[in-house]
């Protein structure tokens, strides 16, 4: 998922320390293996190439503060603006292996520094990260053993570091469509509230465990509330504010009225009738474009002419737009005004985050705010209400 005033990804980082994340927004411009099977199987072989490439090159450990200040300088990030997902991934896969290294010559070094503490959460996150690169079992083993290793030796001040790096873990390990985990993350996030209320970071998670709970609005907004109302920076408050706007919009007729960039001038009224999906997608979001295939396929198991589609397009440039409609042989109306996330329409709706897409019914109130999963399933019980 992609959100506006962050990096490209699936979900945020929340352990606590600044971290780079692979600008997975950026096209791939390479014709081969393109799938998430082969990239995965580069990602792979770049990180292994990496990691053996750091621990041979490795250097003499300095002094304390010399290899702390290694690790904490690699929290910049790699720099660099690649214009291929190949490049992207290998600077991340590079940084990584850095990373890894610098973590590991500290701890072999210093291992009584007061550092050590910190160094270890940093390093079970990375191997987390590599676990999920890789589907690694191994890797994922020793970085729950660290944090195993970790509840016997907190004190009291690090054991708030210590829990928020568990929730972290979990998060990062989460199918979003097992309601079990779900809930088993809900309530770790409500233990975390409970006994650190006062944490910097608790508005934060709040807001991210809510974008799970699209199926439950009162649950949502139960937790968008509570963040809500104690968040501190503009952007986290800007968001909580944009996610309350769409789960208030439930049931509400939305204020759809646009023309298409095929020319066609879309209201609700002419729209009536029939549930519509309404989806928000860009070319240059990998997962929107992901989502924009699986529309489709869903759409065509239902009778023909039984929904609408309709579709907000944030790309900048509207030569993108119809080469897309063109590509994907799509006739679906698409509003476009080339503004993107700053559009007057997608402001309005609260759209933070890509791909977003919505159910409507035949009257235009919108009934669901996850309308992808089960999107076939979720019309024909719209259509069976008539």
């Amino acid at each position: 998922m992609i959100r506006k005033w962050s990096a490209a990804r699936s979900r945020p980082d929340l352990c606590g320390d600044p971290s780079f994340e692979p600008p997975m927004n950026r096209p791939s411009s390479q014709p081969r293996d393109r799938g998430p099977a082969g990239a995965l199987r580069r990602v792979k072989s770049l990180l292994a190439a990496s990691i053996v490439a750091g621990v041979c090159a490795g250097a003499l450990a300095g002094t304390v503060d010399e290899d702390w200040q290694a690790v904490v300088a690699l929290d910049a990030g790699p720099g660099g603006q690649p214009d291929t997902a190949e490049a992207a991934g290998m600077l991340v896969v590079n940084h990584l292996a850095r990373q890894e290294k610098a973590l590991r010559t500290f701890l072999t070094a210093h291992p009584e520094d007061a550092h050590v503490f910190e160094a270890q959460l940093r390093l079970a996150r990375l191997l987390q990260i590599r676990a999920d690169f890789e589907g690694s079992d191994k890797l994922r083993a020793e970085s729950k053993r660290l944090l195993d290793s970790l509840e016997k030796t907190a004190t009291p001040e690090q054991r708030p570091e210590l829990e928020f790096a568990k929730l972290a873990r979990m998060m990062r390990s989460l199918k979003r469509t097992d309601p079990a985990q779900r809930e088993e993350l809900l309530t770790a996030v409500r233990r975390f509230q409970t006994d650190y209320p006062a944490d910097r970071r608790l508005a934060a998670l709040l807001a991210e465990v809510a974008t799970l709970f699209d199926t439950q609005p009162k649950l949502k907004e139960t937790l968008l509330d509570d963040a809500q109302a104690i968040a501190k920076e503009p952007d986290l408050k800007a968001r909580i504010a944009d996610d309350l706007r769409r789960v208030h919009l439930l049931g509400q007729e939305v204020p759809l009225s646009f023309t298409s960039v095929q020319g066609q001038e879309i209201t609700m009224a002419g729209l009536a009738g029939r549930p519509v999906f309404l989806i928000f997608f860009a070319q240059s979001s990998p997962p929107a474009m992901a989502a924009l295939g699986k529309l489709q396929q869903e759409v065509a198991q239902l009778p023909q002419g039984s929904v609408r589609v309709v579709g907000v397009n944030l790309d900048l440039k509207r030569e993108t737009v119809v080469g897309l409609l063109k590509s994907r042989s799509l006739t679906w109306p698409i509003a476009w005004d080339g503004k993107s996330w700053m559009s007057p329409l997608v402001r309005s709706l609260g759209i933070n985050a890509l791909p977003t897409v919505w159910l409507l019914d035949g009257h235009g109130r919108l009934r669901s705010l996850n309308g992808l999963d089960g999107a076939a399933n979720q019309a024909r019980q719209i259509l069976h209400e008539k």
